[in-house]
């Protein structure tokens, strides 16, 4: 099972990890490690989206080696000990309780969160938990409908409103409902528009303060959705979140052929939010615990 997870991430990342290994070969083969060699190998780097601050680490650290020799494994080796010294730290697990277990999922639209709920719920029921979905992006119809298809393919308990109803009345009258069912994780989906930040972020600041009436510990944690594909503006997404919410842990999402791979290292960086899982694909079993290991061999090409 692991090692087909990797080959899944391995092919996942693949675009991203051809990039970086044969720019590494291409800049090495037939010359030695100088200055030169060095600024291409940033310039490579930062290119592949690994950032300038993780970049500039990484070439503080081959500097510090003294490696003369263009040995590509040896220069991979160093490569992914600073990256996992980076990752190695927001590897997390979510601590599940014996109560109800509210998931708050939150993230712009489009970055795969209701499908990142459906492997969710699958990686639970596998679990042999019993699992309840909200769809609380009332406001939406598609939304509500992708996610009921979600819960007949993982056979989820579903929950949903009228359109345009009051997300934090469904989110509350919903965990009282999976209470009385006697579930054990109740995963709730909410809106993502973010070009109306303020309606945003009131709505998601109404449906936490009021289902923290019926406790105080809910939810139970809050989940980012992230795409992996775009870079920058996925931090920027975090920090808009972040004003309104304590983010519990990251889903990176979309790591599933594109070249930007890397991204997640100046997401993990900049944010330091542990991350929770990544997703490389559009199947319900497409989701894994994050593994620091595992990642940046996948991304780096090493097996």
């Amino acid at each position: 099972m692991v090692f087909g997870w990797f080959k899944k991430l391995k092919s996942g990342l693949s675009k991203s990890s051809d990039k970086i290994s044969g720019g590494i070969k291409k800049i090495l083969k037939g010359k030695k490690i100088d200055d030169s060699t060095l600024e291409d190998l940033e310039d490579l780097l930062i290119s592949s989206d690994l950032g300038v601050e993780c970049s500039a680490k990484i070439i503080s650290e081959l500097r510090k080696s003294k490696l003369i020799d263009p040995n590509v494994d040896k220069v991979k080796g160093i490569i992914k000990k600073k990256l996992k010294e980076i990752l190695i730290s927001l590897e997390c697990n979510i601590e599940l309780t014996k109560e109800l277990n509210v998931i708050l999922v939150v993230g712009v639209n489009g970055v795969g969160k209701t499908a990142t709920i459906g492997k969710l719920a699958e990686k639970f029921l596998k679990e042999k938990k019993k699992v309840g979905m909200v769809a609380a992006d009332t406001f939406r119809a598609a939304a509500v409908e992708q996610l009921r298809i979600w819960s007949d393919r993982t056979k989820s308990d579903f929950f949903f409103g009228k359109e345009s109803s009051d997300p934090a009345a469904l989110a509350y009258q919903s965990i009282l409902s999976a209470k009385e069912k006697k579930l054990d994780i109740l995963l709730i989906d909410t809106a993502g528009r973010l070009h109306n930040k303020t309606d945003l972020m009131s709505e998601l600041s109404k449906i936490i303060r009021v289902m923290k009436k019926i406790n105080e510990s809910i939810p139970n944690e809050i989940i980012l959705v992230l795409d992996g594909n775009i870079g920058q503006n996925s931090i920027k997404q975090a920090e808009v979140f972040k004003e309104v919410c304590n983010i519990d842990s990251l889903i990176v999402t979309k790591l599933d052929g594109s070249a930007k791979g890397g991204a997640l290292i100046p997401i993990a960086e900049n944010l330091k939010i542990p991350i929770s899982f990544i997703g490389t694909g559009e199947g319900k079993e497409d989701l894994a615990k994050f593994d620091a290991d595992t990642f940046c061999d996948a991304l780096l090409g090493m097996d």
